[in-house]
C-alpha cells in the first residue's frame, strides 16, 4: 500500500511544500527524498532572488553594463526567461524590474509601504540580455534589471521535483507546489494521476475544478492577491507595453504545460490579456492549456485542459 510523505515550508516569498508516494518500509527513502527538495528550492532562492543582496540577481543587476559571473541555476532560468520572451512576443518580459519598482514593488511584500506609483523613468520594454553559457556569465545593457520571480519559482518547482526523484528514483511519484507554481511527475498514493484542486479567487473556499497529471506543471497568476498602493489599487503584473500595472486581463489564470517554468511564463502572459487575446494564444501552442477566470461570469477553459470529469464545472460568481 502507498501512502504519502509529505514536508512544508516557508521559501521564495510563499509557502512551500513537496510530496512523494512510497510504499510501506519506503519512509527513509522518502525523508530523504523531500530533504532533497528542501534543499533545492534553498539553492534556486540563494541565486534568484532579488530580496537578497548577495543573490546572484543582484549582482547580475548592480552590474549592468558590464559582464557578470553567474551561477548555474540563474543562467538555465535566464534562457528560459528569455526564450519566453520571444515565444510571448514580448508580452512575457523578465526585465521588467524598474517597471515593477517604479509600481511600488521595490522590496519584498510583506516589507512594502504605501506609496504612489511612479512611471518608470527611461525604462523600455525587450532590454538586451546578454549569455555567455561557457563562461558561466550574462551582461545587461545599461539600466536594465531582470525580476525572476513567477518563472523562477517554476524553475525553482521543476529542480525540487528533479532532485527529489534523482535522489529515491524507486519512488513511484512526486508533487512540488512552490505558492501555486507546481510540478507533477509518476502516480499518487491512490494510484494514477495526481489531483490539483483549482481554487474559485471569487468564493474562497469553493472549488472551480480539479486538474489531474501525471507529468508537467501549473501555474496560476492574477490579481487577487500581492496587490499594493494606495487601497491595494496596484498589482504586481506590468504590461510591457505601458510600464504600469496591466488593465486587462481576468481575475485569475492557470495554466497547465509540460514544464512548471513554462506554465508559470504563460500564465502571466495569459495574466494581462483579454479573453480573445488569450484564446488566440492558448489555440497557437496546443502544449498549453488554461482556465481563464473573469472579474465576472462564468470561468473559460482554453485548450484540452485536463479536468478529472469530461462535465466541466463551474460556480459562476
Amino acid at each position: 500500500m502507498s501512502t504519502l510523505s509529505r514536508i512544508e515550508w516557508r521559501a521564495v516569498g510563499t509557502n512551500c511544500s513537496a510530496a512523494v508516494t512510497a510504499a510501506s518500509g519506503d519512509e527513509l527513502r522518502a525523508r530523504v527524498a523531500l530533504v532533497a527538495a528542501h534543499d533545492e528550492v534553498e539553492a534556486c532562492e540563494a541565486e534568484l532572488s532579488r530580496f537578497r543582496p548577495e543573490s546572484d540577481l543582484s549582482r547580475l543587476n548592480a552590474a549592468a553594463g558590464d559582464w557578470a559571473p553567474i551561477g548555474r541555476r540563474l543562467l538555465e532560468t535566464l534562457t528560459l526567461a528569455l526564450r519566453a520572451r520571444e515565444d510571448t512576443g514580448g508580452r512575457f518580459d523578465p526585465t521588467i524590474l524598474p517597471a515593477l519598482v517604479a509600481a511600488g514593488y521595490d522590496k519584498s511584500f510583506e516589507l512594502l509601504e504605501e506609496r504612489a506609483a511612479k512611471h518608470p523613468i527611461g525604462w523600455h520594454a525587450g532590454a538586451a540580455v546578454e549569455l555567455d553559457h561557457r563562461r558561466g556569465r550574462a551582461r545587461l545593457a545599461p539600466g536594465t534589471a531582470v525580476d525572476l520571480g513567477g518563472i523562477g519559482k517554476g524553475y525553482a518547482a521543476g529542480r525540487a521535483l528533479d532532485a527529489m526523484l534523482r535522489r529515491a528514483p524507486s519512488l513511484p511519484g512526486g508533487l512540488v507546489d512552490l505558492g501555486g507554481d507546481i510540478a507533477v511527475r509518476g502516480e499518487a498514493p491512490e494510484g494514477g494521476p495526481w489531483r490539483v484542486a483549482v481554487s474559485d479567487p471569487r468564493r474562497p473556499g469553493e472549488t472551480l475544478t480539479v486538474l489531474t497529471l501525471t507529468d508537467g506543471g501549473v501555474a496560476t497568476s492574477g490579481r487577487d492577491a500581492r496587490r499594493f498602493g494606495p487601497s491595494g489599487s496596484l498589482h504586481h503584473l506590468i504590461d510591457p507595453e505601458t510600464g504600469e500595472s496591466a488593465l486587462a486581463g481576468p481575475f485569475t489564470v492557470t495554466v497547465v504545460a509540460p514544464d512548471p517554468s513554462e506554465a508559470e511564463a504563460h500564465a502571466t502572459t495569459l495574466a494581462i490579456a483579454g479573453l480573445a487575446e488569450a484564446e488566440a494564444h492558448v489555440a497557437a501552442r496546443p502544449q498549453l492549456s488554461a482556465l481563464y477566470v473573469p472579474h465576472a461570469g462564468p470561468a473559460v477553459p482554453l485548450g484540452r485542459l485536463p479536468v478529472e470529469t469530461p462535465r466541466f464545472v463551474v460556480s459562476v460568481g
